[in-house]
C-alpha cells in the first residue's frame, strides 16, 4: 500500500507514547553499552564501520560457542542476549546514520527494525545479529553485508 510512496514513520509507529519512549531509551541505552563493551576489543570514541568490522571478527564460531554455553537462558541480562542487542542496536546505529533510514521501533525492543523511508524496505538488524551469533551467519561479513543492503536500497530507489 505505500508502494512509490515515503513511508511516514509517525504513522507507522504502533506503540502508544510510553512504549515508545521506553523503546527508544531502551535501544540507545544498549548502543551506548556496545560501544563501552566494545572497549575490549577495539579502542574507539564512537561507533562507526571500523568499530562493527572489529567486533564481528572478534567474535568467531569459538568465541560465540563460549558465549552460548555459558549463558544462562533464564537469565535476560546473560552474556549471549546482551551481546547479540549490542551487535544488533550498533548495526541499526551506523544505518541511521545515513540519510533516510530510521528505527521503526516495536515491542519487545529487539523486534524494532531499520527502515528506509522513501522505498519502504527494512532491515531486521536483531534478527541479523541472532544469525551472527548462531550457526546461520557467523561468517556474514556484516560490514559488507550492510553495505549491500544500502545498495539494494539504493537500486530499489533507482528503480532497478
Amino acid at each position: 500500500g505505500y508502494e512509490g510512496q515515503p513511508l511516514d514513520m509517525d504513522s507507522l509507529q504502533y506503540l502508544n507514547e510510553e512504549f515508545l519512549s521506553r523503546t527508544k531509551r531502551q535501544i540507545d541505552k544498549i548502543t551506548e553499552a556496545a560501544l563501552q563493551d566494545y572497549q575490549e576489543i577495539v579502542n574507539a570514541e564512537k561507533l562507526d564501520f571500523n568499530v562493527l568490522d572489529a567486533v564481528d571478527k572478534y567474535y568467531d564460531r569459538r568465541r560465540i560457542k563460549d558465549i552460548i554455553s555459558s549463558s544462562d537462558p533464564t537469565d535476560y541480562s546473560n552474556h549471549y542476549l546482551v551481546t547479540v542487542c549490542e551487535f544488533g542496536a550498533t548495526i541499526g546505529k551506523l544505518l541511521k546514520e545515513f540519510d533516510g533510514y530510521d528505527w521503526l521501533y516495536s515491542h519487545p525492543y529487539f523486534h524494532s527494525i531499520i527502515v528506509h523511508k522513501e522505498t519502504g524496505l527494512a532491515i531486521t538488524v536483531f534478527d541479523w545479529a541472532v544469525k551472527k551469533f548462531s550457526e546461520y551467519g557467523v561468517d556474514d561479513g556484516f560490514v559488507a553485508k550492510t553495505h549491500v543492503a544500502m545498495e539494494t536500497v539504493d537500486k530499489h530507489r533507482a528503480g532497478k
